[in-house]
C-alpha cells in the first residue's frame, strides 16, 4: 500500500512539473531576459515567478521569513509585504487584495509577477501569442522646485529639488543655488516707470547699462560670446556667454536681457564650468517657465 501511494504521488509531482515546463513563458527586463532557475508557471491566468530571482533582477531587496511565512520585497522607498498562502499584501503599511496568493513550492517562493511588478513601478505587458512577460520601468516624473518674487511679479520653475533661495533682499530679485554645487540663477526685473527717472527708455538702454555697469564689472577679464536666445513670455534683445579663469577655476555665466509690456529683465545663469554646462540647456528651458 505504501509503495502504491508512493507511485502516486511521484507520479502527481512528474506530471505537475511538466504542466508548469509546457508553459515556457518567458520574462523579459527592459528588454532582456530573465533566466529562472524554478521554472515560471501560469496559475489560473497568473504568471507566478520565484520571488527572490524577479526581485533581484530589478535591484530590489528580498527576504523571506520562514516563521510567518511573509515575503518582503523593498525597493527604492517602497516595502511590499507577501504572505503566502494569504489574499491580503501591504505596501508601505497600506493593505492591498492580491489576485493569486504566493506559494512555496519545492522550498521556492512564487509571486504573482504582474502584482509585483506593478506595486513596485514597472510596466507589465503578456503576450499571449508568445507567452512572454515584458517588465519596463515607468517613466518617472521629474522633479522641480517654483520660485515666486516677493512682489509676486513673476515665478520660475527649476529643474531639480536642490534649489533654496539664497539671497532676496530686493523685491524682485532671487537667487536659488543648487546643492550639486556652485551653480546659480539670477533673475531681477524692473519697472520701466520706475527706470524713466533713470533715463532708460528702451530696452536696449537697458541691456546696455547692465553690461557697464554689472556683469563686466565682475568677469571684466572673461571672454564675451553673444548668443542666440528666443524666450516664449519675454521679447528677447540680447544674450551673451562669458568664459572666465581665476585662480585656476573656470567659470561660466549665461547673461539674457528681455521686456515684457511692463518690465525689463535679466536673468543670469552662473557655475563652474563642468557644472555649468552639465545643466545649461535645462536652465535655458526653465526661463521659458518665468511667468
Amino acid at each position: 500500500m505504501k509503495k502504491f501511494f508512493s507511485t502516486i504521488i511521484i507520479c502527481l509531482t512528474l506530471s505537475t512539473n511538466i504542466a508548469w515546463a509546457e508553459d515556457n513563458i518567458t520574462v523579459n527586463y527592459e528588454g532582456n531576459e530573465i533566466i529562472f532557475d524554478a521554472v515560471p508557471f501560469l496559475e489560473e491566468g497568473v504568471t507566478m515567478v520565484p520571488m527572490r530571482a524577479i526581485a533581484e533582477k530589478i535591484g530590489a531587496e528580498v527576504l523571506w521569513s520562514p516563521s510567518s511565512k511573509i515575503a518582503t520585497v523593498k525597493r527604492e522607498n517602497d516595502v511590499l509585504e507577501i504572505p503566502a498562502g494569504g489574499t491580503i499584501a501591504k505596501k508601505n503599511e497600506e493593505e492591498i487584495l492580491l489576485d493569486m496568493p504566493a506559494k512555496v513550492v519545492n522550498g521556492r517562493v512564487f509571486v504573482p509577477l504582474r502584482f509585483v511588478g506593478e506595486q513596485l513601478g514597472l510596466n507589465v505587458v503578456w503576450d499571449k501569442e508568445t507567452k512572454t512577460v515584458a517588465l519596463t520601468e515607468k517613466a518617472k516624473i521629474p522633479e522641480t522646485s517654483k520660485y515666486t518674487s516677493k512682489d509676486k511679479s513673476y515665478s520660475i520653475t527649476l529643474p531639480g529639488e536642490n534649489w533654496k533661495e539664497e539671497y532676496s533682499e530686493l523685491g524682485n530679485t532671487i537667487i536659488v543655488d543648487s546643492t550639486e554645487g556652485e551653480l546659480s540663477v539670477l533673475i531681477s526685473n524692473f519697472k520701466k516707470e520706475e527706470l524713466k527717472a533713470s533715463g532708460i527708455e528702451s530696452v536696449e538702454e537697458f541691456a546696455k547699462f547692465n553690461q557697464d555697469s554689472a556683469y563686466y564689472v565682475i568677469y571684466a577679464m572673461g571672454s564675451v560670446t553673444p548668443q542666440k536666445m528666443l524666450l516664449n513670455n519675454m521679447e528677447v534683445v540680447g544674450a551673451d556667454e562669458i568664459r572666465v579663469e581665476e585662480n585656476g577655476t573656470v567659470s561660466k555665466a549665461f547673461f539674457v536681457y528681455a521686456q515684457t509690456e511692463n518690465y525689463y529683465y535679466v536673468c543670469a545663469i552662473t557655475g563652474q564650468e563642468s557644472l555649468y554646462d552639465k545643466h545649461i540647456e535645462e536652465l535655458q528651458k526653465a526661463l521659458q517657465t518665468i511667468r
